[in-house]
């Protein structure tokens, strides 16, 4: 059986994709860095509106946001 993939993996590979910290996109999400890393660690699940701001900071198309 197969896994889904993770918010935290999306956001781990886009921002390894782009070169950034996660203490640069957390401070483009406007968030503390130990909330990105919870995230990508998968130990964190983010609010919608944590969610949004992650995915503009990233530059994720609106066609790709779930």
């Amino acid at each position: 059986m197969e896994q889904a993939v993770t918010f935290g993996q999306i956001v781990r590979e886009r921002r390894g994709s782009q070169g950034l910290t996660q203490s640069e996109l957390a401070h483009r999400a406007g968030c503390a860095p130990i909330t990105v890393r919870k995230i990508e660690a998968d130990a964190l699940r983010p609010s919608v509106q944590l969610a949004e701001l992650l995915a503009q900071a990233l530059s994720v198309p609106d066609t790709e946001q779930l």
